[in-house]
């Protein structure tokens, strides 16, 4: 087998692994996936320790081994998390005592807003939100084909709006659930609010 169709199977199977991590991660799977895990582990071992056929092929396979080892810190770091009792990826930037720093205000009086709000764009939260929502509807088999950032951002202010309205003005969350077997996101009211 040719080393650009090594790269393509090394390719899909991180991705396959990284969606099931997610579904570990955020509740719709059981277990972590180790036999995934190691399956990759020796494909890019193998691939290592023969000699690539092109240096476009090397320099591919270097950057897929360089994604492999972020995605293994960010899923360590987020099942150490989950361990602790916290939900993944939630809590890491929030400080819980004064002894944390916080930053300081703009320089400048007129400082222009933050990039997440500008022009719509989602913030950390709302995609770390589409990414579990993603995943969790990848874990059990349906079609993400059609599942874009900015739309799903747009139907999260939507749902605010009509909370706002028959609620009135209460700050609300949203989180990934798997109720009566469908992924579903569920609105609840924020703490403090």
């Amino acid at each position: 087998m040719g080393w650009d169709r090594e790269l393509q199977l090394l390719e899909r199977a991180i991705q396959r692994m990284s969606a099931e991590y997610d579904a570990f991660l955020y509740g719709t799977a059981s277990k972590p996936p180790i036999e995934s895990r190691k399956t990759v582990t020796e494909m890019i071992r193998r691939l290592n320790s023969s000699e690539a056929e092109t240096a476009a092929d090397r320099y591919r396979f270097n950057t897929l081994q360089g994604r492999y080892m972020a995605l293994c810190e960010r899923w360590e770091k987020l099942q150490a998390e989950k361990e602790g009792g916290r939900r993944p990826g939630v809590h890491g930037g929030f400080a819980r005592d004064s002894t944390k720093v916080t930053p300081s205000p703009p320089s400048k009086p007129n400082a222009p807003a933050a990039r997440s709000v500008l022009n719509g764009k989602a913030s950390r939260a709302e995609e770390d939100l589409f990414h579990r929502y993603v995943a969790a509807r990848k874990a059990r088999g349906e079609d993400i084909a059609g599942y874009d950032l900015a739309h799903f951002v747009e139907g999260l202010n939507r749902e605010r709006a009509k909370l706002k309205e028959r609620f009135g003005d209460v700050a609300v969350e949203f989180d990934v659930a798997d109720r009566d077997g469908r992924v579903r996101l569920v609105a609840r009211k924020k703490a403090g609010s």
